[in-house]
Order: structure tokens, then C-alpha cells, then sequence
């Protein structure tokens, strides 16, 4: 899996996000940033972002995930 490919997929649930990934091959760090976190707790952010991911975790083609998540400052 590439990281392009991490980014599309969240960005596919999340259109809004600012997507930054780190990492290669089926090991990834993300920093998201969508107003759809407002009001949530940090718990349910990550597991928003992480859903978006449960196939490939299940099959093996991502092994390992790390979450940070925020909402945007506001203007």
C-alpha cells in the first residue's frame, strides 16, 4: 500500500481533511485534520479513521496504523 493511496482513502470519507502520511510499505502514520472530529472524543476519531482502513488491516496489506487527529483552528 502506498502512501498516496492512505491519503485517497481517507480523503475519500473525510473530503474536507488535511492529510499528512509518513511511512511505507504496510506501516503508516497519519495526521488528519476535519471538522467532522467536532465535538467527538479522541477515541472516536480514531476509530473514524482507522474504519476507514478495516479491510486492509483484516487482510495483512496494512499491518500497523498510527492515528493523530484534530480539528481545524478555528478563523
Amino acid at each position: 500500500m502506498s502512501p498516496e493511496a492512505v491519503e485517497q482513502m481517507i480523503k475519500a470519507v473525510l473530503p474536507d481533511a488535511t492529510v499528512r502520511v509518513s511511512g511505507e510499505e504496510c506501516n503508516f502514520t497519519v495526521e488528519v485534520e476535519s471538522h467532522a472530529f467536532a465535538g467527538k472524543t479522541p477515541l472516536q476519531c480514531h476509530r473514524l479513521v482507522n474504519d476507514i482502513f478495516k479491510a486492509q488491516l483484516a487482510s495483512g496489506e496494512l499491518h500497523a496504523l498510527s492515528i493523530k487527529t484534530r480539528v481545524p483552528a478555528a478563523e
